[in-house]
């Protein structure tokens, strides 16, 4: 930037020394010698203020919302394991910037965009990072239920009522937890997907609905049916962290094996 005021400096000193020898040396009279000089003056100017400065905003606006993802854990192994994803979420993210959308806000209402790859990564991830990683979600769920039950339905049903920004919801220390162990789980979860043993699973799940039961009653049908106006959000919530507790007590081989059927069934 300054190199080029200095350049654009020195022409026009040059261009104004050109015209002052012009007007003392030939019949070119002052007026004359003003639009000379002034012309190039006010079509730099027009050039600047229409494109180059423009165009200058626009880069410097792509490369904030690159360096934001790149510096965030989770997003910043999309780089290279899920380039066309980077690439939308590096769009998008640059597009709300230039609305004037704070940054670290538009980031967190990127995180809805990871659901399918998270899903696809729990169905493939080793069962200490999908335990972990869940682990740590339903301690969001835990500090969402105590800000407002509210959002911690929002949270788990996105679908039924739209998500949540976690970024400006949740601590940042929870926050910062909660992308460590997606990243964990980003770099835990090559292909194939994992086995799935799925009697164990049904036998896992029995148990623990049967446990559940006994504090909930039937109430724990809602969990089957979020979209249903008539369901209790607020005890919806405590179910499904009485729901996913349980199923986090298990040995972590039968609670990953579970976690990955239920994935499985929610996808049918």
């Amino acid at each position: 930037m300054n190199s080029l005021l200095v350049i654009t400096l020195a022409a026009f000193a040059l261009l104004a020394l050109i015209v002052i020898v012009l007007i003392k040396n030939t019949r070119l009279r002052l007026w004359q010698g003003l639009i000379i000089f002034l012309l190039p003056l006010i079509v730099a100017n027009l050039l600047w203020f229409s494109w180059v400065a423009p165009q200058r905003l626009q880069a410097a606006q792509r490369e904030q919302a690159v360096s934001q993802l790149t510096k965030m854990p989770g997003f910043r192994v999309l780089q290279t394991q899920e380039p066309t994803l980077w690439l939308l979420l590096t769009q998008e993210l640059t597009r709300r910037i230039r609305a004037g959308e704070p940054a670290d806000k538009a980031t967190g209402e990127l995180r809805g965009w990871l659901i399918e790859v998270v899903n696809q990564r729990l169905m493939r991830g080793t069962d200490a990072a999908v335990v972990h990683y869940i682990s740590v979600s339903v301690e969001e769920m835990q500090a969402l239920n105590q800000i407002d039950p509210g959002l911690c339905f929002r949270y788990l049903y996105p679908q039924v009522s739209g998500g949540i920004n976690l970024q400006t919801t949740l601590s940042p220390a929870l926050n910062r937890r909660e992308a460590e162990a997606m990243e964990q789980l980003l770099l835990n979860s090559p292909p194939p997907e994992q086995p799935l043993d799925k009697t164990q699973a049904q036998d896992d799940l029995q148990k623990i609905t049967g446990q559940l039961y006994q504090k909930w009653g039937d109430r724990l049908q809602q969990l089957n049916m979020p979209a249903d106006t008539a369901v209790d959000r607020s005890s919806l919530c405590a179910m499904s962290i009485d729901l996913y507790s349980a199923i986090l007590a298990l040995p972590d081989k039968r609670a990953a094996n579970l976690l990955r059927r239920m994935i499985a069934l929610s996808g049918q």
